[in-house]
């Protein structure tokens, strides 16, 4: 048999579909596995800061589009870079094991968010970091930071950046740890829904592909991503807005799950850190919490 999984051409998005593939020849001795590229409309417009492009699925509508003509069988996405809202006929068929979901600094002059100098020049693509930054730290002079991991590295030195946020699991699968800063705690510094995942996108109805990614999903990591992505959904978030949920199982078999909006200058925030034993309950409670607290309007303020 054999399938074809589509794919953007950067490398940390080949990184994750040669992972999936991998994964899926183990599974399946025999199976002959496909990887189609191409480009998004996120990747082609580098020189504009994504909340200004104002398109959802910057990162997943050229994919969505082969896998809705059957040009390809399955897209593997970042899952924090699917959209909650999938177009008629796919579906979030799951993700393996997450990787490392949390934000770092990286920075090659100062050792972290907290012992930054006052007005310090840092530098995110992301409304959501953007907003937690000012939250935290509202003396930083925020620039816009957009491209691969390559050139987001190379624009920290050679535009005068004091350090720049970046995804903990891009830097470890494109094997530069080394450059990590400072890994900042997902309770505090609340990650992208979805962040650290590879979210595997199908067909509906494509019974076949649902069962040959059945042995390479990951029970915990979809328990979580799933309730993360509920409450996302329920709040209308995305890409250009300032939403950041956390969901993990705990070692006495509860689930900790960490939610967080705020205003884009970071002056009006909703948090809360809720335990309990079942994510989907946890995704409920909190998702109904926070729309009585105001979060639609905070988000779009």
């Amino acid at each position: 048999m054999k399938i074809s999984l589509g794919s953007r051409s950067s490398t940390l998005a080949l990184w994750q579909t040669h992972r999936v593939a991998d994964l899926l020849r183990e599974a399946h001795p025999g199976l002959d596995v496909e990887i189609v590229t191409m480009e998004t409309l996120g990747d082609r417009r580098q020189d504009v800061p994504m909340p200004k492009i104002g398109a959802k699925g910057l990162f997943t509508a050229e994919l969505e589009e082969a896998l809705a003509i059957d040009e390809i069988d399955i897209a593997v996405h970042s899952l924090k870079d699917l959209p909650s809202q999938l177009p008629d006929g796919l579906q979030f068929a799951g993700s393996p094991g997450r990787a490392a979901p949390t934000d770092s600094l990286v920075s090659t002059r100062h050792q972290s968010l907290t012992s930054l100098p006052e007005g310090a020049r840092v530098a995110t693509g992301s409304q959501r970091r953007r907003a937690q930054l000012l939250h935290l730290r509202p003396d930083l002079d925020l620039v816009d930071l957009r491209g691969n991991i390559g050139t987001r590295l190379k624009k920290l030195e050679t535009e005068g950046h004091d350090g720049i946020i970046m995804a903990t699991a891009a830097l470890h699968r494109l094997e530069l740890h080394h450059r990590i800063t400072e890994e900042l705690h997902p309770h505090t510094f609340v990650p992208a829904v979805g962040q650290g995942a590879i979210g595997l996108e199908t067909r509906i109805g494509r019974d076949d592909i649902t069962a040959l990614l059945a042995p390479i999903l990951h029970g915990p990591t979809n328990a979580a991503v799933r309730a993360e992505r509920h409450f996302m959904a329920h709040l209308e978030g995305g890409c250009s807005v300032a939403l950041g949920a956390h969901c993990h199982p705990n070692d006495d078999g509860t689930w900790t799950f960490a939610a967080w909006t705020g205003s884009q200058d970071g002056q009006r925030v909703l948090k809360a850190l809720e335990a309990g034993p079942d994510p989907a309950q946890l995704a409920t409670h909190l998702t109904d919490r926070f729309l009585r607290d105001g979060a639609r309007d905070i988000l779009h303020s």
